[in-house]
């Protein structure tokens, strides 16, 4: 993703960031407090802005049933183990449906095959450039197991069932709930 400076803004409908100072920086993400400048003129002077290395990727893995695999994942940062898709993050160089793949088979221990890009989203564009893509795919054989370290379980649930943890609002992950939200709007 391009960030706009004020040396290389060619578009007068972007923030400027006229200054930077960063606060914290690990391999997972960066804090930066930046000094920005609106289109209208108005400076914000302390813009908080969570930089990530790279976007994440959700999967939503179909079998022939027209089931759909979801792993039960702990939380720490909510203190919950909820249901959701395989999702992580994509590596760097390395292309969206092949990291849905390898996602898929790590969190599931399952192969998968016809993969698609559905829609690709920004979660919290007011401050931060971490970037969600979901893709719809197709179950293989079932090569491994699941990651434990990540993974609590691994289940298949049919569309009447992923509905119903809707509705009882069981489905708490963003990337998870959106991933199955447009899963179901697209399938019969």
């Amino acid at each position: 993703m391009v960030f706009m400076d004020s040396k290389n803004n060619q578009n007068s409908d972007l923030p400027v960031r006229l200054e930077r100072r960063t606060v914290f920086e690990s391999e997972y993400l960066s804090l930066h407090v930046d000094r920005v400048r609106q289109p209208n003129g108005f400076i914000i002077e302390r813009f908080h802005f969570v930089e990530y290395p790279g976007p994440a990727v959700g999967v939503v893995v179909e079998d022939e049933d027209g089931r759909v695999v979801l792993v039960r994942v702990p939380r720490y940062t909510v203190n919950t183990c909820s249901w959701s898709v395989p999702a992580g993050g994509v590596d760097r160089g390395e292309e969206v449906l092949i990291s849905a793949q390898r996602e898929v088979r790590e969190e599931t221990g399952f192969e998968s095959h016809e993969h698609r890009l559905v829609y690709s989203y920004f979660p919290q564009d007011g401050s931060s450039n971490k970037q969600f893509h979901l893709v719809h795919c197709k179950a293989g054989a079932q090569t491994g197991t699941f990651d434990p370290d990540e993974i609590s379980e691994v289940r298949w649930f049919s569309r009447g069932e992923i509905e119903a943890m809707i509705d009882r609002h069981e489905i708490e992950d963003g990337l998870g709930l959106t991933a199955l939200l447009l899963w179901l709007r697209q399938s019969p």
